[in-house]
């Protein structure tokens, strides 16, 4: 069995690899469960996008179930092609949330498994190449990510994608594989520009390199390098038509509900800017790796580099890759606010250096003992870390995640808030979904009172409607604005309140006619207050 298992292609191992980590992990475990905690918001922003995609939106006309308050559901952001997919699924298949999991984790696995070649290739063995795939797999931040419909889990997928059609293009020069590789870097800028910093980090290195050390290289491989400048223009040339197209699209339609834009770190006051920098060091970036694994692979980079073990290729990557992490906090800074899942974008960094300590740490040692010891303590710490971070993440309890040095207090008090948060709130939403919307009929819009958000509660509801997020200061407004909603078209409100809690006061005179209450939910019935015309 294992003799046969050995044989396979590296492809192929890297998929069963992948199963049993994410197994490991507990991903399947909530497989068939609704949207996760955290970050329910931008999730349900996306999947409402694939819904009314399953309803026969346009594909150019992106929509959400939240109402704006020019009364329109348009909105668009990052190229949709895989909310259209995932819409045309629900289309055929029924809306069931397992498939946007499925669609996700299948083309992050299909990505992983045929970058493993290259890996192969660089490694000249597999099992370094599988070592590798294992580190790769083991970001907290990706494991956690990979079953959402999130866009940065899908454009870290083209861009593996992309470099694998590269390898195959360099070895065969085959057009073919040209197309492939535009194709998927294309895929990934389109859905989410920062994966610009990959590619520019990668490209940049390419050039630095052949300009100071093989000049020649430009006349000996005039076709590479001119396919290269065709492919990336293109690649530009795509990613401007589609943000041009996303911008006047929503000053059309007066939608402000998604970034078009860079979030720069001068649009951020200092005060800010101090807390926006100790979440990210205290409780970002442990999400990405572990710091212990950050460390030691950057010693083992300063000792591999005194020893003279690197090319000088890989020190132009490290140069421009650290340019690249430069320019993405300083013109993306404010996302860290919150947005943990941009983390993605700068996997490749720490990549790098894993490839450097996978590629040459064995020459710590001499013998094949040692070396198998070497790299089953860094198999250890890499599983450790990941399984720490990824079960608190995923709210399991057992004695590595009580006992893990690898989780510190604070995070783990910020993961048991947020799933006390969901269990009492949108989870007995999701549960009781299919009894609410008996209740309220599919052509009604109904109003969130207590999401702040566009798209959380509307979206497990699978109504239009309105929310929260569509009240405007001052607060002492809302009756009025209350009530204005109801004039366009609100019919039922969703409330969900703490046991015994009593009524606002300036909404109170709207809530009379209850007709739904089951544990914290609560509907009543708003079209006895909406005035004739």
């Amino acid at each position: 069995m294992i003799s046969a298992l050995r044989k396979l292609p590296i492809r192929y191992q890297s998929l069963l690899v992948l199963f049993l980590l994410f197994a490991l992990y507990g991903v399947f475990d909530h497989f068939f469960q609704g949207v996760f905690p955290i970050h329910e918001w931008r999730k349900t922003d996306s999947l409402s996008i694939a819904l009314n995609y399953a309803k026969g939106a346009p594909f150019l006309e992106p929509q959400t179930q939240w109402i704006s308050a020019n009364g329109t559901r348009n909105a668009a952001a990052e190229f949709p092609i895989i909310y259209y997919i995932l819409g045309k699924l629900w289309y055929l298949f029924g809306m069931h949330e397992w498939i946007s999991k499925a669609l996700s984790i299948s083309i992050l696995f299909l990505s992983i498994s045929f970058f493993s070649e290259v890996m192969e290739h660089l490694f000249q063995g597999k099992s370094k190449a599988l070592l590798f795939v294992i580190t790769l797999a083991s970001s907290p931040v990706l494991i956690f990510y990979a079953d959402s419909i999130l866009p940065n889990v899908y454009a870290f997928s083209f861009v593996l994608l992309g470099a694998y059609g590269t390898f195959k293009f360099l070895k065969s020069k085959h057009v073919f594989w040209l197309g492939f590789l535009t194709l998927f870097f294309s895929l990934a800028v389109l859905i989410k520009i920062t994966a610009l910093i990959c590619l520019l980090s990668f490209g940049g290195a390419y050039f630095l390199y052949t300009l100071v050390h093989s000049r020649n290289s430009f006349k000996a491989h005039g076709y590479f390098w001119l396919t290269f400048v065709l492919s990336f223009g293109f690649i530009l040339l795509s990613c401007y038509l589609w943000y041009s197209y996303a911008i006047r699209y929503n000053e059309r339609v007066g939608s402000d509900l998604f970034s078009t834009t860079i979030r720069p770190i001068w649009e951020v006051d200092a005060e800010a800017r101090k807390a926006i920098w100790q979440k990210f060091w205290k409780y970002m970036l442990p999400g990405l790796y572990h710091p212990s694994i950050m460390l030691l692979s950057t010693l083992f980079f300063v000792y591999a580099a005194w020893k003279k073990w690197i090319s000088p290729f890989v020190f132009w990557l490290i140069f421009t890759a650290l340019l690249g992490l430069f320019a993405y906090f300083i013109l993306w800074f404010w996302v860290f606010d919150v947005h943990d899942y941009y983390l993605i974008e700068m996997l490749f960094f720490p990549l790098i250096l894993f490839y450097i300590a996978i590629q040459f740490g064995d020459r710590l040692f001499t013998t094949k003992k040692k070396k198998r010891v070497l790299f089953g303590l860094w198999i250890g710490l890499t599983l450790a870390q990941a399984i720490s971070l990824v079960h608190w993440s995923f709210g399991k309890e057992n004695i590595l995640t009580k006992n893990t040095p690898f989780v510190s207090q604070f995070v783990k008090g910020n993961w048991g808030y947020f799933h006390f948060y969901h269990n009492n709130h949108l989870k007995q939403l999701q549960v009781l979904s299919p009894e609410i919307q008996t209740v309220i009929p599919k052509s009604d819009t109904i109003i969130c009172l207590s999401d702040p958000s566009p798209n959380i509660q509307l979206y497990t509801l699978n109504r239009i409607g309105f929310s929260h997020y569509s009240f405007q200061e001052p607060s002492e407004e809302e009756t009025n604005q209350l009530a204005a909603l109801i004039q366009k078209g609100a019919n039922f409100a969703v409330l969900m309140t703490e046991p015994n809690e009593p009524l606002r006061k300036d909404w109170e005179m709207f809530l009379k006619h209850e007709v739904y209450k089951k544990q914290n939910i609560r509907i009543f019935d708003l079209r006895p207050f909406r005035l004739n015309k």
